[in-house]
């Protein structure tokens, strides 16, 4: 009852236009810009219009030079009710994994630079990621965006040790990699580690489709890495290329980022030095 009159009307709305559509992708749309026009006034199609189209064009270009995709290929997902309580339980335990991994990053920051020289703890990093790639095979190896469909064409060979073995690996090189010094970013490797998370789901819960599995491996796990819900929610349904999981996966990210916001952000922010303060 204390809710106010305008965000009754915005969720009235919304729901009208999910039931309408069978989406809720055109709701969020209309109610950013809606919010966006309130708040900094004008349309905000006027401004995302010229970033939209560099961002078509680059897409556009990749996709005309043969470049790789993010979509894999699965069998089509058709929503049930239960897929809720199993999707949801991927996505927590995924961004449980994620939110281990995020407590630990500063640790290991902090031990690789007492080791004081980069050269030093940059080498120390290459060869423990040498011996995490001896461990986990090729497949664990590079960013991860080809190897999510090569992990996807081995998922009948593999058993759910071998995922557990694969998950825990990729996570330890994306922190290795991440704190001992080397560039680069951590989307790919969260996106691999969600569909192996996703793969490893549907060895233990066949009750779960494999499509859906996937799905909320990777937006459980992006969504802690990155802390942004709208990337996680993209990428959870480019990764599984099947419109008919968006529905689901916006339930899903409810709890989810429930569990997100309370985690620190995968970053480690720089003390100030005292002497330099002071000049």
């Amino acid at each position: 009852p204390t809710l106010p009159t305008q965000s009754v009307v915005m969720i009235t709305a919304s729901g009208t236009i999910g039931a309408m559509f069978g989406t809720p992708v055109a709701a969020a749309l209309l109610l950013t810009g809606l919010l966006a026009a309130a708040s900094v006034g004008g349309t905000l199609w006027d401004r995302l219009f010229l970033p939209l189209t560099a961002a078509a064009s680059g897409s556009m270009t990749v996709l005309l030079l043969g470049g790789p995709t993010l979509t894999l290929t699965l069998p089509p997902y058709t929503p049930q009710a239960l897929d809720l309580a199993t999707g949801t339980l991927v996505a927590l335990v995924a961004a449980g994994l994620a939110a281990v991994a995020v407590v630990v990053f500063p640790w290991m920051h902090a031990i690789f630079r007492r080791l004081k020289h980069p050269a030093i703890y940059v080498t120390l990093g290459g060869v423990l990621l040498g011996l995490l790639g001896v461990l986990g095979g090729p497949v664990t190896l590079f960013k991860g965006l080809h190897q999510m469909a090569e992990l996807l064409r081995e998922r009948g060979e593999l058993t759910s040790g071998a995922l557990i073995l694969i998950i825990l690996v990729k996570i330890a090189a994306l922190l290795v990699a991440a704190t001992a010094g080397f560039r680069g970013g951590r989307i790919f490797p969260a996106l691999f580690i969600g569909v192996a998370i996703g793969l490893l789901a549907s060895v233990l819960l066949p009750v779960i489709p494999v499509g859906l599995a996937i799905a909320t491996g990777v937006l459980g796990f992006v969504l802690v890495v990155s802390r942004d819900g709208w990337l996680a929610l993209f990428l959870a349904v480019a990764v599984s290329g099947d419109i008919a999981t968006l529905p689901v996966l916006c339930v899903i990210v409810l709890p989810t980022w429930l569990l997100a916001r309370g985690v620190p952000e995968m970053i480690v922010h720089a003390r100030e030095d005292p002497e330099v303060a002071t000049r």
